[in-house]
């Protein structure tokens, strides 16, 4: 099943299908868009009228994996020479397509795809031209796919695997994979219900969701590598972590975006001279793009695609037996709106009094832990001296994560300030508690 998911742009975010197609096989051509791209066209021309008003409407973004993007665009797909949909440059062959340039390329505007200047990218043209949209500016890099799925399970990879035809000097050994996976489900406990899902073993690594490879990469992993992974390794891995933190919070993308491209760019030649050529496969390629993107849409959970693999795992529940599936899913997607409406929850944003959901850190920095509140005030414990985890590449602070001595102090907060706090993770280790803030948006 091919579907086309459309969310607006509200809190909260609600996602929902335009378009249903189904067959044997992947769609042979585009003709599954047709119907969806008329409508939108109308609706981006005329607005939608409604309570006798009429309510502009405009198209923010398309979101699909890399395979998919080239196919609705009619381009060459990633593996391809001129595969980048976001630069000129050529590919080339390391075993694997690889794109070597880390800056100086030329990117791609909307006037040269549409006019195809440089033809070997292109397989034809695409319906969606016929809206009036930034056809290279409005496909943001869908970090989902992208960074997670793609960069984090490379990296993962090739510690635990080793890269083709390198030395093993990257790999880590049996023993150090094992001390990581136990570090790992020490974690657990600490990770407050606005996860999804708690940290697993490395033994189950291929069956790792997007939602626990972003974990380990903005979060557990600065946190179980330190002393296995080979020390450049690990500082390489923490510019990764820390480009891509900030990129998640809509506050630091407004000050520290350019910071945060930089440290891709050292990822990217830094991976080359670490890796070799090969690891600069297309995903850590894009990753040059990926702080742009930030930047036009406020952070990367804006436009990614979390919200709409969420969806698609409702869509395949609703399939309860292999006859006539695609009937299945319409007639349970007419149940739910003849429904009666209900409120929408979003997980993690109510402050517990209990571990590990009680964990905050005020807007000036004080790590606190929720006991008891009433009507207008929390009885908080406070953690005193709270210093930067980490000094390189930058201070940890930046991105909200703290190291802090266990003693403490108890507080009454006003309500105000902790409904301004950002939820935390707290890790309590033998000679000190570590917090982390939750940067990603707790409901994608």
């Amino acid at each position: 099943m091919w579907p086309v998911l459309c969310s607006i742009h509200l809190e909260p975010v609600i996602v929902f299908p335009v378009t249903l197609t189904l067959g044997s096989q992947r769609p042979l051509d585009l003709t599954f868009l047709e119907d969806a791209v008329t409508e939108i066209k109308q609706l981006l021309e005329s607005g939608l009228t409604f309570d006798g008003r009429i309510i502009r409407v405009k198209m923010r973004c398309i979101v699909c994996d890399a395979p998919a993007k080239a196919m609705v665009k009619r381009t060459k797909q990633f593996s391809a020479y001129y595969g980048c949909d976001r630069c000129e440059q050529k590919g080339c062959w390391e075993n694997r397509m690889t794109y070597q340039e880390v800056d100086g390329f030329k990117l791609r505007t909307d006037h040269s795809f549409r006019a195809q200047n440089q033809p070997e990218h292109h397989n034809g043209s695409t319906p969606l031209t016929d809206l009036p949209i930034d056809m290279i500016g409005q496909f943001p890099i869908d970090y989902m796919h992208q960074a997670c799925l793609g960069v984090m399970k490379k990296l993962f990879t090739i510690w635990t695997r080793g890269e083709k035809g390198r030395s093993r000097q990257t790999m880590m050994s049996i023993g150090q994979v094992d001390i990581v996976s136990a570090r790992l489900l020490d974690l657990q406990g600490c990770i407050p219900s606005c996860f999804a899902r708690k940290p697993r073993s490395l033994q189950d690594l291929e069956r790792w969701k997007a939602t626990e490879l972003r974990q380990f990469l903005v979060y557990t992993g600065k946190l179980v590598l330190p002393g296995v992974l080979r020390q450049d390794l690990y500082e390489l891995f923490l510019s990764f972590s820390v480009a891509i933190s900030i990129l998640l919070s809509p506050s630091l993308v407004s000050q520290h975006a350019s910071f945060a491209h930089k440290l891709l760019q050292y990822f990217v030649a830094k991976g080359r001279e670490l890796y070799g050529p090969s690891f600069l496969v297309y995903n850590v390629h894009s990753m040059l793009h990926l702080a742009s993107d930030a930047m036009t849409y406020g952070c990367l959970d804006d436009c990614s695609a979390f919200p709409f693999e969420n969806y698609m795992h409702k869509l395949k529940r609703m399939v309860r037996s292999g006859k006539s599936p695609l009937v299945q899913i319409v007639k349970r997607i007419k149940e739910i709106q003849d429904g009666p409406t209900s409120q929408s929850i979003q997980r993690g944003n109510v402050i517990s009094s209990k571990q590990p959901d009680n964990c905050i850190i005020l807007e000036d920095g004080k790590c606190c832990e929720v006991i008891d509140k009433t009507e207008d005030e929390y009885l908080c414990r406070v953690f005193l001296q709270p210093s930067p985890l980490f000094m390189e590449p930058c201070e940890s602070s930046l991105i909200g994560a703290y190291m802090c001595q266990k003693n403490t102090v108890l507080q009454m907060i006003p309500k105000e300030k902790v409904s301004q706090s950002k939820r935390a993770i707290k890790i309590d280790q033998k000679q000190r508690v570590v917090y982390l803030t939750v940067l990603h948006n707790h409901d994608k």
